[in-house]
């Protein structure tokens, strides 16, 4: 049973901002609500930054499978998750939501939450993206470094900045970024004049951010590491490689200034880019990538974390790569690479509709520190 609510005005899918009230609910009665300040849409040439090479698409999805296989071929001696890693929920009986290179991802049913009940070591899955160049190729080629520094990590940057500024009234000073990729977002907050700290696991990766833009990423594990106090700490597409979610909840709630903000991207899995995935024959080279992606979120489960770890959401930006997703696995069942260039104005426009209707792939929240709420 849902624990979570919202309020929408009818204009809501009518612009691009606007605010909703959220209601948590845990025991048929609103516990909180909380005011949000929801963004829908965000403009990406996502043919600029993905291209449309289809035998990469096949070569990279190969590669995934065989991984796959590497982490989840005897399974049946691994652990099984009993209970959801976000609310706890019983898994047993728990239903199948989709599966891909024969990894099945089961559905919470008390908080929507989708996870792999296979539970490999946590240190299995921290070595496979520290020694693999090939996980971390998407964020470290610098033919699309430009794209992804104006289009992705600057926009970004920008509404992190304007919901800090909207709080505190004024604008953030420091900044820990945890999963910190090729170093693109501190390079870009490090321009704004940000004191920046960054984690990352992966050696490639952080050579990458060196070389690039002169940030050092430090490679031990943010949950156990010293570090100062910050105003912001960042997530950007890291809960969904965890096993353990919340324990990145509470330890930025232990490294945030007291008026600080937590920000956090995750995939949503109810999404038309995961039904896509989910059927027969898809190619699944990003998103429900169970070689990485042991969690797909919803937007209960990802609220039901905050405020259990303490923290109350503020502010929530929809957005995806649905359209492009569609397009793809188009074009690979009809073998057809000329579908995207008679297709590429339809991308952004479908993509803008998805955005709105809230049935994209992708989701960032802005939380704080219940206290400051």
């Amino acid at each position: 049973m849902t624990k979570w609510f919202r309020q929408i005005p009818f204009s809501a899918d009518h612009g691009h901002e606007w605010s909703e009230r959220w209601e948590y609910r845990p025991n048929g009665i609103t516990e909180r609500s909380f005011e949000i300040l929801v963004k829908a849409g965000k403009p990406l040439d996502v043919l600029s930054l993905k291209g449309c090479d289809l035998d990469e698409v096949r070569n990279y999805a190969d590669f995934l499978e065989k991984t796959a296989k590497k982490i989840y071929g005897s399974s049946l001696d691994a652990p099984q998750l009993r209970g959801c890693p976000i609310c706890g929920g019983n898994l047993d009986n728990a239903a199948i939501e989709l599966t891909v290179f024969a990894v099945s991802y089961m559905r919470c049913s008390l908080c929507g939450h989708v996870c792999i009940p296979a539970h490999p070591a946590q240190e299995v899955l921290d070595d496979l993206f520290t020694a693999s160049e090939s996980h971390s190729y998407v964020y470290i080629d610098r033919r699309t470094l430009e794209t992804r520094m104006t289009q992705i990590v600057l926009p970004k940057l920008e509404w992190c900045r304007e919901i800090f500024r909207r709080r505190s009234g004024h604008m953030p000073e420091s900044i820990v970024d945890v999963g910190a990729g090729g170093g693109h977002f501190l390079a870009g907050a490090l321009r704004c004049g940000l004191k920046i700290e960054g984690f990352e696991f992966s050696g490639t990766s952080r050579s990458f951010a060196r070389e690039a833009f002169g940030v050092h990423l430090r490679e031990d594990d943010f949950l156990t590491a010293s570090c100062g106090p910050a105003d912001m700490v960042t997530y950007w597409g890291l809960l969904e490689y965890v096993l353990r979610p919340r324990d990145f909840i509470a330890a930025a709630r232990r490294r945030l200034t007291p008026k600080g903000m937590l920000v956090i991207e995750v995939p949503r899995v109810d999404s038309l880019g995961t039904l896509v995935q989910a059927m027969d024959c898809a190619v699944v080279a990003r998103h429900m990538d169970p070689t990485t992606h042991v969690n797909g979120f919803t937007d209960e489960s990802i609220c039901t974390m905050l405020v259990e770890e303490g923290f109350a959401p503020v502010a929530a930006w929809y957005f995806g790569m649905d359209a492009y997703e569609v397009c793809v696995q188009i074009a690979l069942r009809g073998g057809d690479v000329g579908l995207f260039a008679t297709l590429a104005d339809f991308i952004p426009v479908v993509q803008r509709a998805l955005d709105r209707g809230r049935q994209c792939d992708d989701i960032i929240i802005a939380a704080v520190p219940m206290e400051n709420s």
